[in-house]
């Protein structure tokens, strides 16, 4: 980018946007541009910022149920809007969000949305005409019209993959683990985001099922964004944020609702079982690669088969070529950056 002013303001709505851009952060930094996160305080948010030592400021506190959230988008915006006129950036960098597209509007900037959720329909009439980049995945299903860009990877890779991610193997001893005893990592999202409505997730007793067919031979970790029930709190997994992606990938498997974390897993060789009824591209190449098994409604029938799966030789190495035909996300995001407007042509 030809501008003396190399400024970017990147905005977070969810804790795995911090991971997303945090490895973009590091690399352009290092070559003097200068950086600000603005984020919504949501779940784990502000505890990653944090730990990464990102200059950042939280704008908003993460709201409960779509009428709260529709209520606040006034006072989102305009706490967006004083940021970004202090800021001066030259660029904006989000996941399509409301804040940094319309403001980018407001100041004729430049906004880079990174995009792979295509049950957003609604948010997308008001976001999408306001953003100037569109850069998806390839096996993102929808069109977005002029400067679309695809890409063979998805957003985890911009983080989790090999060249990005070391994982530390003393998690185990955080976890309370013997060196060669196996776990299975369980997520329970709160179904609270936009494109979640009219979604749901996995009742108590079917959770509790799966929980003691997995404990036959495994022992089981829960993250969840809800309170967990009295009875399942033992499972609660009580490790610092930051070291999610050392639990993903020591994990013997995942089972969960979060497309996110599936997606992680499998791009950290950990086999994936994805229980949401919310198709996205991207899983679904996974699941064509047959490393992420995808069921939209868990039953009891399903449970014992979910229950045993586990890593194996076989998919190691379907992982491996999974990961040699995808890019290194971080890189063709810095590089777009860096020669834009170049990179419009190229």
């Amino acid at each position: 980018m030809r501008s003396k002013r190399r400024r970017i303001l990147i905005d977070v709505c969810h804790p795995a946007e911090v991971h997303h851009f945090k490895y973009v952060y590091w690399e352009l930094s290092k070559k003097g541009w200068t950086f600000l996160f603005a984020a919504k305080d949501k779940d784990v948010t502000a505890a990653l910022l944090k730990a990464y030592d990102l200059p950042h400021v939280l704008f908003s506190k993460s709201k409960r149920g779509l009428i709260r959230k529709l209520l606040y988008v006034p006072h989102d915006l305009w706490s967006f809007f004083q940021i970004t006129r202090r800021f001066r950036p030259t660029l904006l960098l989000s996941n399509l969000s409301l804040h940094a597209s319309w403001v980018a509007a407001i100041y004729r900037l430049t906004h880079i949305a990174c995009i792979d959720t295509e049950h957003r329909r609604l948010l997308d009439y008001v976001t999408l005409p306001f953003a100037h980049i569109k850069l998806t995945p390839q096996a993102y299903s929808r069109h977005l019209g002029r400067n679309h860009f695809r890409y063979h990877g998805n957003h985890e890779l911009a983080y989790v993959h090999p060249k990005r991610f070391a994982p530390q193997a003393d998690i185990k001893t955080m976890l309370g683990l013997k060196s060669h005893e196996k776990y299975v990592l369980l997520r329970f999202v709160a179904w609270q985001a936009f494109h979640d409505v009219g979604l749901h997730g996995m009742p108590v007793e079917l959770k509790k099922l799966l929980i003691r067919e997995i404990e036959k031979n495994r022992r089981v970790f829960i993250s969840s964004e809800s309170e967990l029930p009295a009875d399942l709190t033992y499972y609660q997994l009580n490790v610092p944020p930051e070291r999610i992606h050392d639990v993903l990938y020591y994990a013997d498997a995942y089972i969960g609702e979060g497309g996110t974390m599936a997606s992680e897993a499998v791009c950290l060789g950990t086999p994936a079982v994805y229980v949401n009824a919310l198709r996205l591209g991207y899983c679904v190449e996974e699941a064509q690669a047959r490393l992420l098994l995808y069921v939209p409604e868990l039953t009891l029938n399903d449970v014992p088969t979910i229950a045993r799966i586990g890593k194996t030789a076989a998919f190691q190495k379907k992982h491996k070529q999974f990961i040699k035909k995808h890019v290194d996300v971080t890189a063709y995001v810095v590089r777009f950056i860096e020669r834009f407007p170049q990179s419009l042509q190229e």
